[in-house]
C-alpha cells in the first residue's frame, strides 16, 4: 500500500522532516513520485521508522550503524538477529559511540600531520572506522590508534615502514578466521550463521589479543632470561680469574 508522507508521519510519530532527512541519508528508500509536488512511500517505511526510532532513541546507536542493521534486516534478518551481528563484529564501547570525525577533526585530535596520516593508513596502521561517499570517518578507537600508536612510534624515532608487518601477518590471520567460519556456516541456517559468527567474533576477539600478548611476554622474558645468565656467566668467569 502506497502513502503520502503526512500519513507515514502520522502512522510513524516521526515528523515529515526527519523522514526527508532519513530518505537522503539512505536509511528510508525513496519515494515513488507522481509529480513535482507529489510522492508516495511504502506502508513498509513505518516499520523501517519504528525500528530506527528504537535504535536511535532506546539503543543510541547512531546513524551510521543504523544503516549497517537496516542493510542486514532487508536480506531477510529481524531486528534483534541484525543486531546481534552489529552488536559481536563492530561493537564499539558506549564511550566511544559519539560522533564520528572528519580527517580534519582526527589530525586535532592526534596532533599527526596529514603526511603522517596518509603514510599510517597506506601501511594499514590505521584504518577509519567508516567512510561517507570518499570522505573517511574515525572513531576515538582511531584516535587512540593516532594518538598513541603512530605517533608515540614516530616520537621513539621509529620508521612507520618498519611496521607494515601488523598489516600484513594481521590479514592472513583474519582470512584464516574466515576460513574457520565458512566451513563452520556451511549448510546452515541463516540464524545458525549469525551464531556461529557472533560466537566466533567474540572467540576470535579474545584470542587475538591472548596469543600475541601471551608470545610477546614469553619472548621478552626469555631475552631477559639469556641477559642474566650472560652476567651470570661473566661475573663467574672473573672469580674464576
Amino acid at each position: 500500500m502506497k502513502l503520502k508522507i503526512g500519513q507515514i508521519s502520522q502512522k510513524s510519530g516521526v515528523p515529515a522532516s526527519t523522514i526527508r532527512y532519513y530518505v537522503s541519508e539512505g536509511l528510508l528508500p525513496r519515494p515513488e513520485k507522481v509529480n513535482e509536488k507529489m510522492a508516495y512511500y511504502d506502508e513498509s517505511c513505518i516499520d523501517r521508522l519504528l525500528a530506527i526510532q528504537e535504535l536511535k532513541e532506546r539503543r543510541y546507536y547512531p546513524l551510521h550503524l543504523i544503516k549497517n542493521i537496516l542493510r542486514r534486516m532487508d536480506d531477510g534478518l529481524n531486528l534483534t538477529e541484525a543486531e546481534t551481528i552489529e552488536n559481536a563484529v563492530f561493537y564499539q564501547p558506549e564511550k566511544d559511540s559519539g560522533s564520528l570525525l572528519t580527517r580534519g577533526a582526527f589530525l586535532a585530535a592526534t596532533g599527526l600531520t596529514d603526511e603522517e596520516l596518509t603514510t599510517g593508513e597506506r601501511l594499514g596502521l590505521l584504518i577509519p572506522f567508516t567512510r561517507k561517499g570518499d570522505k573517511p570517518l574515525y572513531n576515538l578507537e582511531d584516535v587512540r590508534a593516532g594518538r598513541e600508536g603512530i605517533r608515540r612510534l614516530l616520537s621513539l624515532g621509529m620508521e612507520l615502514e618498519d611496521l607494515s608487518f601488523w598489516k600484513q601477518y594481521g590479514g592472513k590471520i583474519v582470512e584464516r578466521e574466515m576460513e574457520l567460519r565458512r566451513k563452520m556456516v556451511t549448510g546452515k541456517t541463516a540464524r545458525e550463521n549469525i551464531a556461529i559468527t557472533a560466537e566466533l567474533t567474540n572467540v576470535g576477539n579474545f584470542y587475538r589479543d591472548y596469543i600475541l600478548r601471551r608470545l610477546f611476554q614469553k619472548r621478552v622474558e626469555a631475552n631477559i632470561q639469556k641477559s642474566l645468565n650472560k652476567k651470570t656467566a661473566a661475573k663467574k668467569r672473573g672469580r674464576d680469574l
